[in-house]
């Protein structure tokens, strides 16, 4: 075979071969994607007092809602603000805890229109109203243990007293006695 009929033979061979024509590119069906709702302004406030109150930044999560309570001021979210406030003031980790304070903000909450968490607030009161009977009655165990204790030091003191009289008056006696008389 001569280079020739190599040649013809591969031009042959070539022209043999079909080509497919190039695939059209994949139809995609454009389907618009719903974007999720936009998240509530509650839901991120409430997030952010969560996590101050869990640090124990019990300020910080008050201005929090008080902030809320003004830009939604008149909303159902400024007063369910409003039942938060309230609940912190009632905690006892809070530092600025004050048991009248607490209860002034939960009745309040309750004189609102239509609060929506009665119940807790109601029950939240009962506990406080709970919380100042025992306060009381601590007290007036304290109190009367104090004046058991001070009843208790001077009848202590007292004895001492009659001892030390009793002993002065014996030594006085010993002396009287023991000394010859010239």
């Amino acid at each position: 075979m001569n280079v020739r009929q190599l040649t013809a033979g591969l031009l042959v061979l070539a022209s043999c071969q079909h080509r497919r024509p190039a695939a059209p590119p994949p139809v995609v069906d454009t389907v618009a994607v719903p974007s999720p709702p936009p998240e509530p302004p509650w839901t991120r406030t409430m997030a952010a007092v969560q996590a101050a109150a869990d640090s124990g930044q019990f300020a910080t999560a008050d201005s929090i809602l008080t902030a809320f309570e003004h830009v939604e001021a008149g909303s159902a979210d400024a007063t369910e603000s409003a039942f938060w406030r309230a609940m912190l003031r009632a905690d006892p980790r809070n530092p600025a805890f004050e048991p009248a304070e607490a209860r002034r903000s939960i009745e309040a909450y309750l004189a609102a229109p239509n609060p929506r968490r009665r119940t807790e607030a109601g029950v939240m009161l009962r506990m406080l109203d709970l919380a100042d009977s025992l306060r009381a009655v601590q007290a007036a165990q304290r109190s009367s243990a104090e004046a058991r204790d001070r009843a208790r030091d001077e009848e202590v003191q007292k004895l001492r007293d009659d001892l030390q009289r009793t002993q002065a008056e014996l030594d006085r006696i010993k002396k009287r006695l023991g000394s010859p008389k010239p």
